[in-house]
């Protein structure tokens, strides 16, 4: 019997079907859920034999996810071609939308796929050609126009059977660096924070939420920190004031943030501790299983405690259907 740890991480593999390596990667692992890319995407029939191969063959049943929003950030191209961007869809209104958001859910559920990490609820709050992996990924300015038009699009999604998730507490919006290079630091004060920034994920209803990598200052102090690293964030922001009380996810743990920030073992150890339900790793299969020793180490020696974490990830399948 495997040590149920797995069940906490999402991890990614290459390919469009599973060899040897992956398919001993989701063996050791026994991982929660499975993230898909654009290297795993070839064709419509292919994504729903691959996904239901992950769904029948590996041991853990793993949940399987993607990041499909429009125009710039869409891993299924080779499935539904190119989509509209955001200044497209809302020229279309709020109703346009939504029922985008359907499209997007239903051409999900067709190739296999469960949970999709969008919406984005980050606010526009970058000069345009800030390179900050934001641009053209935004819905708004403010919080209610971000709660108008997001919503719009969870709603249409999550009526078509796929989970949303929100991103990336507390938010990005006024990050000038990329997460997946560096560690941003966004200098909004805790009230802006709260008023703007933070609003969306009080005001819109989705299973799951996936904490940044930023540095906030206001919140953790000026010793450089992720956010996704931070008790103060999850369990004091995330889950005590917003009253968030579905799965929290870490953005990909492979990320250049992290690794400016600590070790990878003791910041995937640390997340846990600080509140995070399920971690992603996505990329090299060395540092997944690197990362999985770690939680399995941390796990055994009483240092993580998992039951909580455990009823919200069967909340979600639940929610799912499975």
């Amino acid at each position: 019997m495997h040590h149920p740890v797995g069940q906490h991480l999402f991890i990614g593999f290459r390919g469009t079907e599973l060899n040897a390596e992956s398919r001993q990667l989701l063996e050791t692992v026994q991982p929660g859920g499975i993230v898909l890319f654009a290297r795993n995407v070839d064709s419509s029939a292919q994504l729903r034999r691959l996904t239901t191969v992950l769904r029948t063959e590996i041991a853990s049943r793993p949940l399987i996810a993607i990041d499909q929003e429009h125009g710039r950030v869409n891993r299924l191209r080779p499935v539904v071609g190119e989509l509209p961007t955001i200044a497209e869809l809302k020229n279309g209104g709020v109703a346009r939308v939504a029922e985008f958001g359907w499209e997007v859910g239903q051409s999900l559920r067709a190739c296999g796929v469960e949970i999709n990490f969008a919406p984005v609820v980050d606010l526009e709050l970058f000069p345009t050609g800030t390179d900050n992996a934001l641009q053209e990924r935004c819905w708004g300015r403010t919080a209610d126009e971000v709660i108008a038009w997001a919503g719009a699009f969870l709603g249409g999604m999550q009526a078509a059977g796929v989970a949303g998730c929100l991103k990336h507490f507390p938010g990005l919006g006024d990050s000038h660096q990329d997460s997946h290079e560096h560690l941003p630091t966004i200098t909004r004060s805790r009230e802006q924070l709260w008023a703007e920034d933070i609003r969306p994920y009080a005001a819109l209803k989705a299973p799951m939420v996936m904490v940044g990598h930023g540095h906030y200052p206001a919140i953790v102090g000026d010793r450089p920190k992720p956010a996704s690293v931070s008790r103060a964030i999850i369990a004091g922001l995330l889950r005590e004031r917003v009253g968030f009380h579905g799965l929290v996810l870490t953005d990909d743990m492979e990320m250049g943030a992290i690794y400016k920030y600590a070790p990878l073992p003791e910041a995937v150890v640390e997340a846990m501790e600080a509140g995070a339900d399920v971690l992603l790793a996505c990329h090299l299969p060395e540092t997944i299983l690197a990362v999985h020793e770690a939680l399995l180490k941390a796990a055994e020696s009483g240092r993580l405690r998992l039951a909580e974490s455990q009823t919200r990830l069967n909340k979600v399948r639940q929610w799912l259907g499975r």
